[in-house]
């Protein structure tokens, strides 16, 4: 009788577990800050030309064992603005020193912005701002530089460039500028600064924050242009620069304060893309995390994360890149320039910058 009822038993069992078990799943845009603070950057007694040298982080990575800063500013002596420390069970280890890149390359770019990491981790990507020219001359051309190199190779970059042999990336300025286009700049826009960079499989995404006439005449931008590109026999290539999309940021803005991008990155553990915006507003510095699918971003469309009682996490600190730890948690480090500000009780000395875990709930 048992043998003969038995499909039968089984059926009802798995209906039954169907019924009873919850299952949880992660809201994309809901998040709790875990843990927050300031890091060292290194020692607090470090000058250059008789002045203290500030932590100005302005882009954050972690590669699957170590997390990368590199900072906006030159750096004295031999050390570079790309350092990196160990990270394990969620902890940066700051009571040791940072290893430096001394490679020239890394050395002589300027003014870094963003890290992205290739979804199989292969490749590491570092680009400047790309906000200073001088006409002809090749002083300012350093500000303009892309690099990468393979994960765990740091020691070894390559910059990306048109040609594919030139010492910075000066060689993008026109496709970028043609890529901005538009009825104020038919011809595209002549000054223009990167914020943002991320890379899927085959695509590179520019996050660009201000755009305009000059450095002092232009309008804060949550724009993003896109091009393809391919990696063989270790060289990068990159194709055509167009306009993917183009967020009014008056829509969008939550706060007093003009909002514009500051990182872009791709979350290719969930399949994507998380973007920071901040403002700067009288002193008071702030900025936002936001979620987009492909889709979602190319229809102009962003969520903003909340926290667990609904509320829009404010960073009220100016949040300038983003790195991804694991399928939930994830690091915003802060460049609040030499803005004094604090994380709790702690006041922010010149060596340190201000960073925040988030967890996705």
């Amino acid at each position: 009788m048992l043998k003969k009822n038995f499909p039968l038993l089984v059926l009802i069992l798995v209906i039954v577990s169907c019924k009873t078990t919850k299952t949880t799943k992660v809201n994309p845009n809901v998040a709790q800050v875990i843990k927050e603070g300031f890091i060292n950057c290194f020692e607090k007694d470090l000058v250059s030309n008789g002045q203290p040298v500030w932590c100005e982080a302005s882009a954050i990575l972690y590669d699957g064992k170590n997390i990368f800063f590199a900072n906006d500013k030159d750096m004295p002596d031999k050390r570079s603005s790309l350092f990196y420390w160990n990270f394990q069970n969620d902890f940066i280890d700051t009571a040791r020193a940072a290893t430096y890149s001394e490679n020239p390359l890394v050395k002589s770019a300027k003014k870094y912005e963003d890290f992205a990491l290739t979804p199989d981790g292969r490749y590491t990507f570092l680009t400047t701002g790309f906000d200073r020219i001088k006409p002809g001359s090749t002083e300012w051309d350093n500000y303009n530089t892309i690099l990468c190199w393979k994960t765990g190779d740091e020691k070894n970059p390559m910059v990306l460039s048109v040609n594919g042999t030139d010492s910075t990336s000066v060689s993008f300025r026109n496709k970028i500028s043609k890529a901005l286009v538009s009825l104020e700049f038919p011809g595209g826009a002549p000054y223009f600064k990167i914020e943002g960079l991320a890379v899927t499989k085959d695509k590179m995404y520019w996050g660009v924050r201000e755009e305009g006439k000059a450095f002092d005449d232009f309008k804060y931008k949550i724009k993003i242009l896109s091009s393809s590109y391919t990696i063989i026999n270790n060289k990068v290539n990159v194709g055509d620069i167009q306009l993917f999309t183009d967020i009014n940021t008056s829509s969008v803005n939550p706060s007093n304060g003009q909002i514009a991008i500051s990182s872009i990155e791709y979350d290719h553990l969930n399949n994507r893309f998380l973007i920071l915006t901040s403002y700067e507003n009288d002193g008071k510095l702030g900025g936002y995390l936001w979620t987009a699918t492909l889709n979602e971003l190319k229809e102009g469309k962003i969520n903003i994360v909340k926290d667990l009682q609904g509320n829009i996490i404010d960073f009220h600190h100016k949040c300038e890149d983003i790195t991804i730890i694991n399928q939930k948690k994830v690091i915003v480090i802060d460049d609040d320039d030499r803005t004094i500000t604090r994380m709790g009780t702690e006041v922010r000395q010149p060596y340190q910058a201000g960073y925040c875990m988030l967890e996705f709930r």
